[in-house]
């Protein structure tokens, strides 16, 4: 069988943004791992996401990770997915100066929508504001 993340991230070499559901408890299990987080159950399917949701909020790395140290400083934050999964990713378009960033907070949750990007020589999940 097929590493759960090396299925994730070939499924976004695909343009999809996928999780997996569990079919016991009706829960979905994102980020994707080999059993359910509620049930134990590894009654699991691949399903694609919508990559719809809202920013619940964001910071900003001026010491990433290695990999990522020529995007710095970048924003990252917490989306929920309108499927209910809670993904932490790259959220492009905001800025992350302390002062603009303390007026935004104020107007959040606020729409976002997932994109798949090359960054760092990978495809990964980013978010922009709707």
């Amino acid at each position: 069988m097929e590493l759960i993340a090396n299925k994730f991230y070939s499924n976004l070499d695909e343009g999809k943004i996928t999780g997996l559901y569990c079919n016991d408890c009706d829960r979905w299990v994102f980020p994707p791992v080999a059993y359910c987080r509620n049930c134990s159950s590894d009654n699991l399917e691949w399903r694609e996401l919508s990559g719809e949701g809202e920013l619940l909020y964001y910071s900003s790395s001026s010491l990433p990770a290695l990999r990522f140290t020529d995007y710095a400083p970048y924003a990252y934050g917490l989306v929920r997915l309108k499927e209910g999964p809670v993904w932490l990713s790259m959220i492009k378009e905001v800025s992350t100066e302390p002062e603009d960033m303390a007026a935004d907070f104020k107007n959040l949750p606020v729409p976002v929508k997932a994109s798949i990007e090359e960054v760092a020589e990978m495809n990964i999940i980013v978010f922009e504001k709707a």
